[in-house]
C-alpha cells in the first residue's frame, strides 16, 4: 500500500516535467514564428545584428572582411537549385568564410567546413534572393566576427540565419541544421 502514493508522485513529477519542458518548447516555437513574421513583413529583429566592418570613408579599397564576403556571395551564388554541390564549391565556400575571420579566435576548419556543407545544401535546396544573400552575409560576416556583439545580439544573429531560410521555404529542421553550425562557429570566435 506505502508504494501506490510513492508511485503516484513520481508520476505526477514526471507529469509536471513534461508540461515544463512542452512550455519551453512551446514558447521557442512562438518566438520563432513571430521572427519569421516580422522577415517577411520586413521588420528589422528587437536587437539588430551588428552591421560588417566598414571602411573609412576616405578609403575607396574593400577591406579583407569585405573582399572575402564578395568571395562568400559569389560562391553561394554559382550553387545551382537542384544540381548536386561539388566537394570543390564547398570547399572554396569553406576557405572564403574562413578567410572572413579576422579577429584573434577564429574557428577550426572542421567547424567552417560543416557551416558551409549546410549552407550549400540549403542554397542547392532553395536559393536566395540577393536581399537574403546579403542579409546572410551580413550576420555571417557578425558571427565570424564578433567583436563587440553582445550575447543577447548573437541570439538575435543566429535566430536571423534561420528565420532567413525557413522563409525562403526550406524546412525547419534543415533551418535548425544550419543555425547549429552557426553556433559552434560563434561559439570559437567568441572564447
Amino acid at each position: 500500500m506505502k508504494a501506490t502514493p510513492a508511485l503516484t508522485t513520481v508520476v505526477a513529477l514526471l507529469a509536471v516535467s513534461a508540461f515544463a519542458q512542452s512550455d519551453v518548447i512551446i514558447k521557442q516555437h512562438a518566438k520563432e514564428i513571430r521572427d519569421q513574421n516580422n522577415v517577411r513583413q520586413g521588420v528589422t529583429p528587437p536587437a539588430a545584428p551588428a552591421q560588417p566592418v566598414r571602411p573609412a570613408a576616405t578609403t575607396s579599397s574593400p577591406t579583407p572582411v569585405q573582399q572575402s564576403l564578395a568571395k562568400v556571395r559569389a560562391d553561394l551564388a554559382a550553387i545551382r537549385p537542384d544540381s548536386p554541390v561539388t566537394p570543390e564549391q564547398k570547399q572554396q565556400l569553406a576557405k572564403d568564410l574562413l578567410a572572413t575571420a579576422q579577429g584573434a579566435n577564429k574557428p577550426s576548419s572542421e567547424k567552417v567546413a560543416a557551416l558551409a556543407d549546410e549552407l550549400s545544401a540549403a542554397v542547392a535546396q532553395k536559393p536566395l534572393s540577393d536581399t537574403d544573400r546579403n542579409r546572410l552575409l551580413t550576420d555571417l560576416a557578425a558571427v565570424l566576427n564578433p567583436a563587440n556583439i553582445q550575447p543577447t545580439q548573437m541570439q538575435a544573429i543566429i535566430a536571423d540565419v534561420q528565420a532567413i531560410f525557413q522563409v525562403n521555404g526550406l524546412a525547419r529542421k534543415d533551418a535548425v541544421k544550419i543555425t547549429d553550425a552557426v553556433k559552434a562557429v560563434a561559439a570559437e570566435t567568441r572564447h
